[in-house]
């Protein structure tokens, strides 16, 4: 009688323990413990290295994240849209409106280059 013991038979060994708590024990324990320590592992390292793309910068210092408005150009000197010059540069300098006669507003200062206010 060849006979395979079934789970709630007493374990072969002697050890008057059940056979699926003694020698029935699933031998697939240490390669669930590698699974789960490899999947940790992984998860470790892409929380380290992983480099999401860059924010989108509200107040696009360096570039427009849109197209240009008509009459715009984008000055990254800058970092907002200036009109288009229509006129030669030589002659461009004449274009560029004159101070307002009203006070700065806070925090600006009139820049005759631009035509424009710019903060402090």
């Amino acid at each position: 009688m060849n006979k395979k013991p079934s789970r709630n038979d007493a374990c072969h060994c002697g050890s008057g323990k059940k056979f699926k708590v003694c020698h029935g024990q699933s031998n697939n324990k240490p390669y669930q413990l590698w699974a789960i320590s490899g999947v940790v592992v992984l998860a470790i390292l892409w929380f380290f290295f992983y480099e999401s793309e860059p924010a989108i910068v509200p107040n696009r210092i360096s570039s427009p994240l849109e197209l240009a408005p008509p009459g715009k150009v984008w000055s990254v000197e800058h970092g907002h849209w200036h009109d288009a010059p229509s006129l030669p540069v030589s002659s461009a300098s004449s274009a560029i409106p004159k101070k307002p006669p009203n006070a700065a507003p806070p925090g600006k200062i009139w820049s005759a280059e631009h035509g424009h206010w710019h903060d402090l």
